[in-house]
């Protein structure tokens, strides 16, 4: 029997000073929030806010805090957090606790939605500790997800892990990529399983919280899970249209099942989880509040109430004492509630911590990754250490992204002009021969609309890449895709990318990138306007 552990290494962020022109972009009109100071939400105002694919890019959040926010040296925010770190001030203490506890709140929040029996059924949502899968491929017509990829089918679980540990059967999966990413309550990614990790065999897998000390059975491998909290995506490479049935074949394999159910222990008490999901049934009809990074600021103090919740089962990781205390300087603990039980002078501080929190979050937004070529390139999501800002930057710009060697999704606003990219304008992505993206997975770019959602067209294409049917390359083996709005010609159709008449954004998305892309040396393709 083995163990698999992730020990997360500190992350430093590469961020540079980039010209106003080469990231200005038109700006798109902004979702309105109702501020609340519950932690609960009508259905009606749950629907009207799409949830972000798992890993994706909120590309409006990044395009709306690149307009209002100046970029800045990444040394000038690591300064203001060395500065919080050291300070004794309530009022700093108050805004470290905020962008610590960003990801925290996110993830119990998502935890909270995904698992409520009150929420409409759908893909990612059930019973905790369940296994749900999206079965179909994401066309122009779903709205509720943003920056969806149309190049795997996922499924999702949302552990809790408190009583017992959780099983996963992997079949074999010899033909295609996958993966399972696990991810604390803290949004680290602590696991993987997959064809970059564990290979195309399959495989049994334990998944065990902080606390669990058992046998681990013959015949499996354990997870070991530093929070209590933590969240299951899978991904599973869809050929095209016609490759779904193959991959719901895959999907029907995989089991996610409580170990004493997995034994066959049918007299196991109802675990907490299901408990709480009746007493809420029984309850109240209401609709937990949603994952959306958007509503957490809009929360009030009590925000700090729910980061004290959040906190209970879920060891801080990584562990830090000397934050635990000044944390509890001002009422943050296990449990508490500072909007109740704290003083007006804590109060006002506790207010003032998420006012500077979220602009320090917003800020690093604005200054993540490097621009090269006109794509927006970051290579250290999901590996943060202590770096606090950088893990609630990320929880804002895209939950659940995966460490650069399982993917990458540069994003790009901008033509090599550094114009915005509209679809009154043609464009051509030029590939020299041999150097489309380098992969051991696949590699795909897909079009988004200034909502961050797929586009309408009349060849129902939403990406294109290593495994769109019908590709051409040209006679000297380069590769042409062309970015239009209007079709290029039947002959030029099987590589045409179509775009709305309107702004839009790009995004490439590369599973297992090869160390040339790791390491920076692959040359990024540039975004060149054409004569139209």
């Amino acid at each position: 029997m083995s163990r698999i552990t992730f020990v997360a290494m500190l992350s430093i962020i590469l961020s540079f000073i980039v010209t106003p022109h080469t990231l200005f972009v038109a700006a798109a009109s902004a979702q309105s929030t109702t501020s609340t100071e519950n932690t609960t939400s009508s259905a009606a105002a749950q629907q009207s806010i799409a949830i972000l694919d798992p890993g994706g890019i909120d590309l409006e959040t990044l395009r709306n805090n690149i307009i209002s926010v100046l970029r800045e040296p990444a040394t000038a925010l690591d300064i203001k957090m060395a500065q919080l770190s050291s300070s004794n001030k309530s009022e700093d203490i108050a805004t470290l606790a905020y962008i610590w506890g960003f990801p925290l709140v996110t993830m119990e929040r998502q935890f909270n939605f995904l698992t409520s029996p009150n929420v409409p059924p759908g893909p990612g949502r059930g019973p905790a500790n369940t296994i749900s899968c999206a079965r179909e491929l994401i066309n122009a017509s779903f709205t509720d997800v943003v920056t969806p990829n149309a190049d795997t089918l996922y499924c999702q679980t949302q552990f809790d892990l408190k009583n017992e540990p959780v099983v996963l059967v992997v079949p074999p999966i010899a033909d295609r990529y996958y993966s399972f990413q696990f991810l604390d309550a803290y949004t680290n990614d602590y696991a993987y399983t997959g064809l970059r990790t564990t290979g195309s065999t399959g495989g049994t897998y334990l998944i065990a919280g902080p606390d669990w000390n058992g046998q681990v059975p013959e015949g499996m491998t354990e997870i070991w899970t530093p929070t209590n909290l933590a969240w299951l995506v899978n991904r599973i490479l869809v050929k095209g249209p016609a490759d779904v049935p193959n991959v719901h074949t895959i999907q029907d394999q995989i089991s996610i099942k409580p170990l004493s159910e997995f034994q066959g222990n049918t007299t196991t008490p109802l675990s907490s989880t299901t408990a709480a999901e009746t007493t809420q049934t029984n309850a109240s009809k209401e609709v937990p509040i949603g994952p959306q990074p958007k509503l957490i600021p809009t929360t009030g103090i009590k925000i700090y109430d729910e980061i004290g919740q959040a906190m209970i089962g879920n060891p801080l990781n990584p562990p830090d004492p000397v934050l635990v205390t000044k944390l509890a300087s001002i009422g943050i603990s296990p449990g508490k509630t500072p909007s109740t039980q704290s003083n007006d002078t804590i109060k006002t501080a506790l207010q003032t911590g998420i006012t500077e929190g979220q602009k320090l979050i917003n800020s690093k937004v604005a200054n993540i990754g490097t621009v090269v070529n006109g794509w927006l390139v970051n290579a250290q999501y999901g590996v943060f250490g202590t770096n606090y800002l950088f893990r609630a930057a990320t929880t804002q710009l895209g939950l659940g992204a995966n460490i650069a060697q399982e993917a990458l999704y540069p994003g790009s606003f901008t033509d090599i002009e550094g114009r915005p990219l509209n679809g009154t304008n043609n464009y051509v992505i030029h590939f020299n021969p041999g150097q489309t993206p380098p992969v051991d997975g696949f590699w795909s770019i897909s079009m988004y609309n200034d909502k961050s959602l797929f586009v309408d067209n009349p060849i129902n294409r939403y990406n294109i890449g290593k495994y769109t049917e019908g590709l051409k390359n040209n006679t000297d083996g380069s590769l042409d895709i062309y970015i239009q709005n209007a079709s290029p010609g039947a002959d030029k159709e099987s590589n045409w990318l179509p775009a709305p008449q309107g702004g839009f954004n790009l995004v490439m998305r590369m599973y297992l990138p090869q160390p040339q892309v790791l390491n920076g040396t692959w040359q990024y393709p540039t975004i060149q306007p054409t004569a139209g």
